[in-house]
């Protein structure tokens, strides 16, 4: 019989039956997992809290994108300044606008992965065996413990995990590819996700160092003893496709993020003990974990079902599916990635989760060769061993898993109160709470969630004051928040001292306790007199009116307080920048300029009386004598100035002390201080205290105000030194690298003798990738004061950007 011209091929017929059964897979994923969810109130735990607050954090810009300013874009990469790249949290974006911003659209996110691990799973089957490995390896991928316990939770290992079996499928693909054309799809694509992969974290790469040691390799063998030039080529596409879309991320932010990837190892080396590269239970961690990531039904079925099929094939003496090449190349991979976990610092069993989806398709491929009456009957036992242990996995049954699980916690813990209730005592300002507990399911992170999902209202921090000097951090906050029993293992010393000042200080008083679920209970501190407060009022006469109280006598040298009050709109405190100077007849004078409400203040359109407890310091060098208060609006749109009318208000300074403020120096003139620490590169204790700012004004709004008024101030005095080391401060921790430079080289021209200028110079020039320039100025710096100690790393550096490696090397051996 003549066949119908337009009917499908078997093959065609093959391909739609494996679509969909892939996609039943992944909607029973997405029915167990949405079950569960709707079982499950517990918080987020900490990388957790801290994953779903940069997406809050991405959703927040997205809201009004602007996506031909590249200043946005920027800005966009630098809420991603670590690591743990942007795109989990931009693919997450789309079930927030279905969903809402919430802990379980976050959570429900993972399902995009889950198609993608799905599709590449099945195709990396096909590609080395046949498609009932492609299918059998799919569902195990989404089935195993390891796996379901990452779905039903917001970590970057899960998206990872999809990426990079994505891209060892494109790099297979365009290894064994045949033809020229599918040979450069391949190249391309694999390009693409290894964009993806580093966008994601870009230490999954590390996974595939020997996959791409070997097709750099053999690319070059292709050349010179082939003379084949096209595997070079599409190398260098691959290398350029993924450079090139990586690049506006990884520049933007690159130093904090070697620097991150330097802490991460740190920590493994500091809190993990016992599992080191050079011991024989480092060595051996992942395989003794490996049944409890598959569960040991699963691995042993396998197992007993690779075993049997190898003895039917030695029986009638054929091979294996799938050719040697092809195995052997994935041998390589999972090899390569094998060690890279083994030397990792910390060895946690999701770390493994990007080599199991490959690890299974080995696992599964030798049963295929089984008669097909056999497989029925296997196949179909393995998928319900499958079902049943997933269940297990996320699901309390009446048989105990002997792997880890993962359980809905049925009692919800009080978080949201406790944001609220910051909420209502500062309404119209954002807080910043200082968490001394770690917690799982309380600490820093989860709070810190929780306060931007309420309208990004609250702000949560872990307090990093050193031991011996806990009293930093009891200055630094307004609002602390303790916990009785289990702390966590970051919390120490430090916090306990906290509690205890706190507690039995007159500053504070407890405004809210809450039992949590674990038997303990949660106490929220308050400052009694709060740095920042504000009422709504009826709009004055007056666009802005400020008031302000002072101690009439001070010591130089010492903190005080000096209160200010302003009353206006919203929109006019927002949009103004107070220039406050105190100064005597002489022109000497310190100053303490600032954003009404440090930035803090929410936008709105109604009026408020805004009061600040803000607390100064005059510097150690001014003399004694009377210092009057003159105070200039800046309007931070326009740039205009406006001389703000108050009462005669003057302080002495002398040997008499103003009483001892209770709270840390205001962050704008912190500042000041820290920037004077450059001309003498005090780089250490410098970026220390930084450190301590940052957790104390999360969003760094103090940054800001200082760059507006020093280069106010810098307008009337251009070469006054004492604003250009700040403003350069600024700039280099808003990393502006070319506003930067800009200000050191007014500085090296009014002062070019001293060597650390010159320094700063070229480490911003390095920053940036200029390497040439760069070289120039560690020579200016080098000729003034050879022996500064970072000089010869710089100027290695500097020679590696402008390819010179023989003097690279040269300086780091400390020849030249």
């Amino acid at each position: 019989m003549k066949s119908f011209p337009f009917a499908r091929s078997p093959a065609h017929a093959s391909d739609r039956r494996d679509a969909l059964i892939l996609l039943g897979f992944w909607l029973l994923s997405l029915a167990i997992d949405g079950l569960w969810r709707g079982f499950d109130l517990a918080p987020p735990a900490w990388d957790q809290g801290d994953h779903f607050s940069r997406a809050l954090a991405f959703w927040q810009a997205w809201q009004s994108p602007q996506l031909l300013d590249g200043g946005w874009w920027t800005q966009l990469w630098q809420l991603a300044p670590t690591y743990r790249g942007p795109l989990t949290y931009l693919l997450t974006l789309p079930l927030f606008s279905l969903f809402g911003a919430n802990w379980e659209s976050a959570i429900a996110s993972n399902g995009l992965f889950s198609g993608l691990l799905l599709i590449s799973t099945y195709g990396l089957g096909r590609l080395y065996a046949n498609r009932t490995t492609g299918l059998v390896a799919a569902g195990l991928s989404l089935a195993v413990p390891l796996t379901i316990i990452q779905r039903v939770d917001y970590l970057i290992d899960y998206s990872l995990t999809a990426m990079l079996t994505l891209t060892w499928l494109c790099l297979s693909l365009w290894q064994f590819a045949r033809t020229p054309k599918r040979r450069l799809g391949a190249a391309i694509a694999s390009g693409i996700a290894i964009a993806a992969v580093f966008l994601t974290r870009p230490t999954g790469l590390l996974f595939l160092w020997l996959p791409f040691l070997w097709l750099a390799i053999a690319a070059v063998l292709q050349l010179f003893r082939r003379y084949r030039w096209q595997p070079l080529a599409e190398l260098l596409l691959v290398s350029g496709i993924a450079g090139l879309l990586s690049w506006p991320w990884f520049s933007t932010n690159w130093l904090t993020i070697l620097s991150s990837i330097a802490n991460a190892r740190d920590w493994g080396v500091k809190y993990q003990e016992g599992l080191e590269a050079n011991t024989l239970s480092g060595w051996l961690y992942y395989p003794e974990n490996l049944p409890e990531m598959l569960s040991p039904w699963l691995l042993g079925v396998l197992i007993v079902s690779s075993a049997s099929a190898g003895v039917w094939l030695w029986k009638r003496g054929e091979s294996g599916p799938g050719s040697r090449d092809r195995w052997l190349w994935l041998a390589g991979f999972l090899l390569g990635a094998y060690l890279v976990c083994v030397l990792g610092s910390t060895k946690v069993t999701r770390f493994f989760l990007p080599l199991l989806p490959s690890l299974i398709v080995p696992l599964v491929t030798l049963p295929t060769v089984l008669p097909r009456r056999w497989q029925v009957g296997l196949w179909t036992g393995v998928g319900a061993i499958a079902i049943a242990v997933g269940l297990q996995t996320i699901f309390p049954t009446p048989l105990r898993a002997s792997w880890p699980t993962r359980f809905p916690q049925t009692q919800a813990w009080p978080l949201a109160e406790i944001i609220e209730r910051i909420r209502e005592t500062q309404p119209q300002l954002q807080s910043t709470l200082a968490v001394l507990t770690d917690a799982e399911a309380l600490n820093a992170f989860n709070l810190n969630a929780e306060g931007q999902k309420q309208d990004f209202s609250v702000f949560a921090r872990q307090t990093l004051a050193p031991e011996d000097n806990w009293q930093a951090d009891f200055r630094a906050f307004d609002w602390f928040l303790s916990k009785t029993g289990d702390q966590g293992v970051m919390a120490g010393e430090r916090e306990k001292r906290l509690v205890e000042a706190i507690a039995q200080s007159p500053e504070f008083q407890s405004v809210g306790q809450w039992p949590l679920p674990d038997g303990s209970q949660a106490e929220l501190w308050q400052r009694r007199a709060l740095t920042l407060s504000a009422k709504p009022i009826t709009c004055p006469s007056q666009p802005l009116e400020l008031t302000v109280t002072a101690p009439s006598q001070a010591k130089a040298g010492q903190p005080f307080q000096i209160t200010y009050r302003l009353r206006g709109s919203i929109e006019q405190l927002r949009n103004s920048l107070l220039l406050i100077s105190w100064q005597n007849d002489r022109d000497r004078l310190w100053v303490q300029d600032h954003q009404p409400g440090l930035g803090y203040l929410k936008a709105g359109r109604d009026c408020v009386e805004l009061e600040e407890r803000l607390t100064t310091q005059a510097p150690d060098s001014l003399p004694e004598g009377s210092y009057q208060l003159q105070v200039q609006r800046l309007d931070r749109e326009t740039g205009d100035r406006q001389t703000l009318r108050t009462a005669p208000t003057a302080i002495a300074l002398g040997s008499t002390p103003a009483p001892i403020s209770p709270t840390a120096l205001d962050p704008v003139s912190r500042l000041h201080q820290l920037g004077a620490l450059l001309e003498t590169g005090q780089v250490d204790p410098l970026f220390a205290d930084v450190n301590l700012l940052n957790q104390a004004d999360p969003e760094q709004h103090y940054l800001h105000q200082a760059i507006a008024s020093l280069q106010a101030r810098l307008a009337d005095e251009p070469n006054q030194l004492d604003w250009l080391y700040p403003l350069t401060l600024s700039y280099v921790l808003e990393r502006q690298a070319p506003q930067a430079e800009a200000v050191l080289q007014r500085i090296v021209a009014v002062n070019p003798d001293n060597a650390w200028n010159w320094t700063y110079l070229g480490f911003v020039q390095l920053y940036q990738f200029q390497g040439n320039k760069a070289q120039q100025s560690l020579l200016e710096a080098a000729l003034r004061q050879p022996e500064v100690p970072i000089l010869p790393t710089l100027q290695a550096v500097a020679a590696v950007q402008s390819g010179q490696w023989g003097e690279a090397i040269a300086r780091l051996r400390g020849e030249k």
